[in-house]
């Protein structure tokens, strides 16, 4: 019985062993599963916030994907708006494309009748340009155009002619170095110095009032008168125009003639000189109111005589440059009263008031005969063209290096068209022939060549019946 129950006992044992044993194994395996779960359960947790992070990275993208889209929307809507715009655009440009086949079909027609126009227009100006050629062509006198550089652009057949230059040799350079210009004395005028650098800077037309000479290609020279005009399309100045002449006969004849003169007033001098004296001798004379009238007027009109037959001889020497200044210390004042002394009978005869105006002390190296030659035309022409009344104002003052001197006077003044002839010899203004007495024109032509001869200068204004004002510039 024991034995029976021993072995029972065993029996239970061993199973409960091996129960024990299953459920060591089965322990173990749920450690080992625990473990294996909670390594899951930690890449889970690392997994869940990558998860989480990838799902915030989603989120940011998402709204930046929306905002695309919505710039999306935005541009979708600009682009419809721009699509109906150019459909407008697209209609508009073809109207605007049948217009331009109408007008393009218009100006074809338009091109063929201009066309038309233009072959008929084209042979209207080659027979102005024909007839134009030949008006210069025949022209006597030498002409040349250039530009406002100054160089040559067209000359005619007579420059050709004159220079012995052709126009091909001519073209395209400057004046000044294809047409060399002296003076009487041989002397080159510089460029700066020619009448057609003066026009184109002062915009005028210019003259020449003394005489030049051009040289030949061959290098032979002649004397021309010049006439210089600004050429203007619109108001730009373009260019300008010289017309010149060969004056070589004009100067013979003037030669001949100065010749004459000299010799004439020569002859003249003898027995004018004897009838002064007689008249003079007659003045003292007991004669009768009557008589010693007709002697005063016959000796004051020997004395006028004598006066222009001493401007002649003179005129004569400066033209034959037979004169050379004597220079000396002038003092001005001293001579200014003499000369003014001279013309004291006609002035208080006429009521006409003389201001006289000048430093005691002022002096001026020149020649004084000439100096007074000078001063007594111009007192005297004040005097003779002032009406009754008026006034006459000499006034000297230093000017910088220079004595100035201005005779200024009240009376009928020099009409403006008129002024440019004043140096000309035996002009004399057409409002003073009938008002004053005769006058030969040879006193401000004498004034002007002395003035050049001694150095100075001249200049004048003047408004008619207003009067005139001349000005002298000498070196100190």
């Amino acid at each position: 019985m024991r034995k029976t129950i021993h072995s029972a006992s065993d029996g239970i044992a061993l199973k409960l062993k091996v129960l024990a044993k299953e459920k060591e194994d089965v322990r173990r395996k749920l450690v080992v599963t625990a473990r294996e779960k909670e390594d899951v359960r930690r890449k889970l947790v690392i997994t869940a916030k990558k998860l989480r992070i990838k799902a915030a990275q989603l989120a940011v993208t998402a709204r930046e994907k929306e905002d695309v889209r919505n710039k999306l929307v935005k541009t979708a809507e600009k682009l419809r708006l721009k699509a109906t715009q150019f459909a407008a655009t697209a209609k508009e440009k073809e109207v605007v494309r049948r217009k331009l086949v109408i007008t393009a079909d218009e100006l074809r027609m338009s091109r063929k009748t201009l066309e038309k126009k233009v072959l008929e227009r084209t042979k209207d100006l080659e027979k102005v340009r024909a007839k134009d050629e030949a008006i210069l062509a025949s022209i006597g006198e030498g002409l040349v155009a250039t530009d406002k550089n100054g160089r040559i652009l067209l000359v005619n057949k007579a420059c050709e002619k004159l220079l012995d230059w052709k126009e091909g040799e001519m073209q395209g350079k400057l004046l000044s170095r294809v047409i060399p210009m002296t003076d009487s004395t041989g002397k080159i005028i510089v460029e700066s110095e020619r009448l057609i650098t003066k026009t184109l800077k002062e915009r005028s037309i210019s003259t020449t009032t003394t005489t030049m000479y051009y040289k030949r290609k061959d290098g032979t020279s002649f004397p021309v008168a010049i006439t210089v005009a600004p050429i203007f399309i619109g108001k730009e100045l373009i260019g300008a125009v010289k017309v010149f002449r060969d004056i070589t006969k004009e100067k013979e004849i003037e030669k001949a003639r100065s010749e004459f003169m000299s010799i004439a007033s020569h002859q003249l001098r003898t027995p004018l000189t004897a009838i002064r004296w007689v008249l003079s001798s007659l003045k003292r004379e007991n004669l009768t109111e009557e008589q010693a009238k007709l002697v005063k007027t016959a000796h004051e009109t020997s004395m006028n005589m004598a006066s222009t037959i001493r401007r002649m001889l003179m005129i004569s020497h400066l033209e034959e440059d037979g004169m050379e200044p004597e220079l000396e210390q002038v003092v001005l004042q001293k001579e200014l009263e003499k000369i003014s002394r001279l013309h004291d009978a006609h002035r208080q005869r006429n009521g006409l008031e003389l201001a006289l105006q000048c430093p005691e002390d002022l002096m001026v190296r020149t020649d004084k005969q000439l100096l007074i030659e000078i001063l007594d035309n111009l007192l005297s022409n004040a005097l003779k063209y002032t009406p009754r009344g008026g006034k006459v104002n000499v006034s000297v003052a230093k000017e910088g290096e220079s004595i100035r001197i201005d005779v200024a006077d009240t009376g009928y003044g020099i009409p403006q068209e008129e002024q440019k002839r004043i140096p000309e010899k035996f002009f004399r203004a057409s409002n003073v022939a009938s008002p004053v007495e005769a006058g030969t024109g040879i006193g401000l032509y004498m004034v002007y060549n002395i003035v050049r001869l001694i150095g100075g200068t001249i200049s004048f204004v003047s408004q008619e019946n207003k009067g005139t004002t001349f000005t002298l510039l000498f070196p100190s």
